[in-house]
């Protein structure tokens, strides 16, 4: 009887590479894997013994085999059983009453400015050489700029085209530093407001895109720990515009670094430890709580943008169980969960479930999670 040797297979007998034909026979399959977003490319065991042999592949191609793990991900024995989540930022967002506070003491000041009302007849105009009105500041704004000698109003002058005194809700001017009496420089930002509406008032969109600009701007002042906006009485410290602009905020200062490493990984507005927001409208009872509130909403987010954004060699079934087996925990009560496993669903005979389940490595985890917030019930969902 006559037994075929792969050619390859004999020249690594023959060179005595006991460890490399090892790591071929790991690497061996009929199918390709992909591994936390490498790919293993052999697809016939002798192919295997080719990539071996010209490399060392097994070393770099999968990470199963790699000495450093950067983050936890399949190896070909063990599955994931949890998925990372995102830490929510800790900058610090609070509102107080902006009447006879100090607004300046913050190494970054926001300043928000609202458009001027345009006439009803006013025809709208695509001009370059167009003039831009001078911007007219109000309240603290106004106190600010005379304060400082007029800079705020040149800086919305030199940034007229672009800025047009603030129409645009959500835009901001660069930044424009001015040296304190205590040395140290401040700088100033410009927040476009748009136009008011004395029928509708400010919208919720538009307070969504105000916390939004504000968070990309303290990402962009770099080194500064410390901001101030400065928001005129038009914009009710209501607990819905608190909340909306906390979810906003938080929400933008999203990034998913748990696949990155090194020069990748980016924390948006690192060096800022808080954000207080300067209502002349006063301070609502209640803001904590409000801004509260909107954290856990871009929590919530955030969580959602965790599951979509991890690769299937990272969430399974059994981690999405994981996960949510933490948000019940993390509720305080509120939220209760169950888990059907595999003998569970046959019980209940759940075959479509199950058949489709069967396309995976891991055994189905039917998830259920209830929420029962406190209080008298005044509607079910």
């Amino acid at each position: 009887m006559r037994i075929s040797i792969p050619r390859t297979l004999l020249v690594a007998l023959l060179r005595g590479s006991a460890s490399s034909t090892a790591s071929a026979f790991s690497l061996s399959g009929n199918s390709s894997r992909a591994i936390s977003g490498r790919t293993t490319l052999s697809s016939h065991p002798t192919s295997s013994f080719v990539t071996s042999l010209r490399g060392g592949a097994s070393s770099s191609t999968s990470l199963a085999m790699s000495a450093e793990r950067p983050f936890n991900t399949w190896t070909f024995d063990k599955h994931c059983e949890s998925m990372d989540w995102t830490p929510a930022s800790e900058i610090a967002l609070s509102a107080a009453a902006a009447e006879g506070a100090s607004v300046d003491d913050s190494d970054v000041i926001i300043v928000g400015v609202l458009a001027p009302k345009k006439e009803d007849d006013a025809e709208e105009k695509d001009d370059e050489d167009m003039e831009i009105d001078p911007i007219v500041f109000s309240g603290k704004a106004k106190e600010l700029d005379e304060a400082l000698g007029g800079a705020l109003a040149d800086l919305a002058s030199e940034n007229s085209k672009a800025f047009l005194n603030g129409s645009s809700a959500g835009t901001v001017t660069p930044s424009m530093r001015i040296q304190s009496a205590g040395g140290k420089a401040k700088r100033y930002i410009l927040l476009g407001l748009g136009a008011e509406d004395p029928e509708k008032g400010i919208e919720s969109t538009t307070i969504m895109k105000l916390g939004a600009a504000v968070a990309t701007a303290c990402h962009d002042q770099k080194k500064a720990t410390s901001c101030s906006v400065v928001l005129p009485s038009q914009i009710e410290s209501s607990a819905s515009t608190l909340t909306d602009f906390s979810t906003a905020f938080y929400s933008s200062l999203y990034s998913d670094n748990r696949y990155r490493t090194g020069k990748k990984v980016e924390i948006k507005a690192e060096d800022v430890k808080s954000v207080t927001l300067f209502m002349e409208s006063g301070a609502a009872d209640g803001a904590d709580s409000s801004i509260s509130t909107g954290k856990n909403l871009a929590k919530g987010v955030s969580l959602t943008k965790d599951i979509v954004n991890a690769p299937h060699n990272v969430l399974n079934s059994e981690s999405l169980a994981d996960t949510a087996k933490k948000i019940a925990e993390e509720s305080g009560g509120s939220i209760t969960c169950e888990i059907l496993g595999k003998e569970e669903c046959e019980k209940r005979g759940m075959g479509c479930y199950l058949g489709v389940a069967r396309g995976s490595e891991t055994e189905p985890q039917f998830i259920h999670l209830t929420y029962k917030p406190s209080g008298e019930v005044k509607k079910k969902v």
